[in-house]
């Protein structure tokens, strides 16, 4: 299969970190500018609204895995896989978002991006990418929307939009992915709330600090009963710690353990499959139903893939599943693309959401 370019790859993984290797770079080949220029009519009550400190509204949001589900490749079956894996990853939005807008000079940080620089001046800068392709970028901005596109010569087309809404309450970032993977774009929206006038910078990799929050959006201090987030650095000992929580939820399922299975599940989930808001009693009955009707269990998993939010506080898994149930009405048998999404708690790792992203077989 063929690879996206590097540029891409970062534009993926933070839907904004393209511009760091393009923009910047570009700015630098072409000198970079001491001052912006004045604003026009106009031009400062749209940057008031495009700048702030935004927060994903997941309930406002396309829904990550409906969006890759729905989409389809070129590719043989057996590469197939791996493609939408690295998709579901990399179309991951973050969950913060930081935007400031003075005149055409543009500022943008993620929650898994660091900050970045450049002019959205509506001219198409061409420069030579890691790979040696021809990398084409392209910053507009139009009333209080700010578009930014990049093409490459393997044509690999990406584009994203931050559109204000609400009068600057809100704002939707729609990404729009063409690939010669693909048999037609990919197009998610996500809808973000402002929590706060003032952008803050220290946000990827960092929890928000409470001071520069309302009430509402400052997340709770680190106590007896609260997990103190995951220092920088630290989350290789945190994926160590997940991947063997992995290894041990899976042996409990082959093993029928019921009473070591469910040791990994919150009170509550957020989501169980296609439920929502499932109670841990109810996820017992539906593994003591499995259980009790199979003669055997085997549940096997590739190496996971792990994104790391909230400050290390939560991650998302996504792995292969393969699984074979024999027993009960009838055998099953097949693979899937997985996602357990965890959470740290007082009590360790906990699983807060279950549910298959992509049936292979």
């Amino acid at each position: 299969m063929k690879k996206l370019t590097s540029v891409f790859a970062s534009v993926l993984c933070a839907a904004l970190v393209c511009l760091g290797q393009t923009a910047s770079s570009s700015q630098q080949a072409r000198g970079r500018r001491t001052a912006a220029a004045p604003p026009v009519a106009g031009e400062v009550a749209a940057a008031t609204q495009l700048t702030g400190l935004y927060r994903i509204d997941l309930a406002r949001s396309d829904k990550l895995y409906s969006v890759v589900a729905g989409a389809s490749s070129n590719l043989p079956f057996g590469e197939q896989q791996k493609f939408f894996i690295d998709l579901t990853v990399r179309l991951t939005p973050p969950d913060l978002l930081a935007i400031e807008r003075r005149g055409r000079r543009i500022t943008l940080a993620s929650s898994r991006a660091p900050r970045i620089d450049f002019d959205a001046d509506g001219v198409t800068h061409s420069e030579r990418g890691g790979d040696g392709q021809i990398v084409n970028t392209l910053a507009a901005l139009r009333g209080s929307s700010l578009t930014v596109s990049v093409s490459s010569q393997s044509e690999d087309k990406f584009n994203v939009t931050f559109e204000s809404l609400e009068a600057g309450r809100a704002l939707r970032v729609t990404r729009r992915l063409s690939n010669e993977q693909l048999t037609q774009p990919v197009l998610i929206h996500s809808v973000y709330e402002k929590i706060s006038g003032v952008p803050q910078w220290d946000i990827y990799d960092a929890p928000p600090r409470r001071d520069n929050l309302p009430p509402a959006a400052r997340p709770p201090v680190a106590s007896s009963t609260t997990p103190a987030p995951v220092p920088r650095g630290g989350e290789t000992n945190a994926a160590t710690a997940l991947r063997r929580a992995l290894d041990n939820w899976i042996a409990a399922t082959n093993a029928r353990d019921i009473e070591r299975q469910m040791s990994f599940y919150p009170p509550v989930l957020s989501a169980f499959y296609l439920t929502r808001n499932v109670t841990r009693a109810a996820v017992r009955a539906e593994k003591e139903r499995v259980f009790l009707r199979a003669r055997t269990v085997e549940v096997s998993a590739d190496a996971p893939e792990l994104i790391f939010q909230e400050a290390g506080q939560s991650a998302v898994m996504r792995f292969r599943k393969s699984y074979a149930i024999e027993g009960g009405v009838q055998e099953r048998r097949g693979s899937v693309i997985q996602e357990l999404r965890w959470r740290l708690t007082p009590q360790g790792w906990k699983i807060y959401s279950e549910r298959d992203v992509r049936v292979i077989r």
